[in-house]
């Protein structure tokens, strides 16, 4: 049975776009809202809802299922941020709670209309971000988000190495041999990786020795992540001028994340620094999709803050779909989703998203000339790993020249 009482307006107020309504306007909110309580296994929205509600987590732990079957786990204590759970319509996942859950469930409108009376929240482009209403089923993110549910969006391929290297190192085995037969193929890619380990000058052996060299001196992992970021960097430089004019400032802030996470993971052995490089170079990589789809909606007269909506928005999703296409582990698909979550739960064991959460947020400062980034100090993953201001200087000064050895991967 599900129990049912109205908030107090200390839970409204972590809603953030309503934070600062006055007190008598939440009061008469609240009247118009309820709390549901959960129990474990309760289903809260269904896979392919249309139904234009806002679900906010108050307390406790959701799983949110995708048709393919793949899990996340929400979990909100009474401290945290309010954010709406899988909002995007039709939805994506079956929410299901894990234990006993309190939550907030209404109509989306509601919430606009009481975002209007506050000057504040209407310049807050967060609230444009959160919902939708009626007179925009034009959207461009109502086009993408059917398109992702009817699978038509065209999703890119990875080049031949890529697509050969993964069934390889996400085999039962990783074999060195196989590597070194893929790479010899390759002599591209095969001759920046004899380069990183240093071994060209070695005359005396075969190709085939070289290869094996470079292979055991770095480590599969890193051979995989040199050869995934390679494949990576030649997927956007094949984009055409058109297309890489809009994409080009994303592309130059992942190359910067990537950077920063690889010196950053170097420090704190939360992660490998090559993964952690690859990592924060595909963290986004769902925005060259989006952009594809702009060529196709100019119809629709966007402008700028509908683009940037539609990239906050969607980017997480399909960044998770496009990883996913590609076989890349759950530990990168987990960095897309949840990188761009500033509150990400500090009781959590720091992990890789953490650290490229963390680089994410250091490449973004270098442009935050609105000062729209939340406080270094609010950012549970930097207060995670214990990094001083003065490490975050520096890191994002040595990252100049860490990326320029990332570019010379795919240059």
């Amino acid at each position: 049975m599900i129990e049912i009482k109205i908030p107090d307006i200390s839970t409204l107020r972590r809603i953030k776009a309503i934070s600062r309504l006055p007190d008598d306007r939440l009061i008469a909110l609240a009247n118009q809202l309820k709390v549901f309580t959960a129990r474990k296994k309760q289903l809260l929205i269904k896979a392919g809802s249309v139904e234009k509600v806002g679900l906010y987590i108050i307390e406790g732990r959701v799983s949110l299922i995708a048709q393919d079957g793949k899990t996340k786990v929400i979990e909100v204590d009474t401290s945290q941020e309010l954010k709406p759970v899988a909002q995007l319509r039709p939805c994506i996942y079956d929410v299901i709670a894990l234990g006993p859950v309190s939550y907030l469930k209404f109509d989306r409108q509601k919430l606009i209309d009481f975002m209007q009376l506050s000057d504040s929240a209407v310049s807050d482009i967060s609230v444009h971000s959160l919902f939708s209403n009626d007179e925009e089923d034009n959207s461009l993110i109502n086009h993408l988000y059917h398109n992702l549910m009817d699978n038509s969006i065209k999703l890119p391929t990875l080049p031949s190495v890529a697509e050969r290297m993964q069934e390889i190192y996400r085999g039962e085995s990783t074999d060195i041999d196989s590597m070194v037969q893929l790479l010899l193929s390759y002599p591209d890619i095969s001759r920046k990786i004899k380069n990183v380990a240093r071994c060209t000058g070695s005359s005396e052996l075969s190709a085939v020795e070289k290869l094996h060299y470079a292979i055991r001196h770095l480590g599969i992992l890193a051979v995989y992540c040199i050869i995934m970021v390679y494949a990576v960097g030649k997927l956007v430089r094949r984009l055409p001028n058109t297309h890489m004019q809009r994409v080009s400032s994303f592309w130059e802030h992942s190359l910067n994340v990537a950077a920063i996470s690889r010196i950053l993971a170097k420090k704190h052995r939360v992660a490998s620094p090559d993964l952690a490089m690859l990592a924060g170079l595909v963290h986004g990589i769902g925005v060259l999709v989006i952009d594809d789809r702009l060529l196709e909606y100019h119809h629709l007269l966007l402008d700028h803050l509908e683009i940037d909506h539609a990239i906050q928005v969607m980017r997480p999703e399909i960044s998770s779909l496009l990883l996913r296409k590609w076989h890349f582990a759950d530990d990168l698909i987990l960095v897309a989703e949840e990188c761009g979550d500033w509150s990400r739960n500090l009781r959590q064991p720091t992990d890789l998203c953490d650290l490229v959460l963390v680089a994410n947020y250091f490449a973004m400062m270098q442009s935050d000339r609105n000062h729209s980034l939340p406080h270094v100090d609010s950012i549970p993953a930097i207060a995670k790993l214990g990094i001083t201001h003065e490490e975050s200087i520096r890191a994002i000064k040595d990252s100049v020249i860490v990326r320029r050895n990332i570019k010379k991967l795919f240059v």
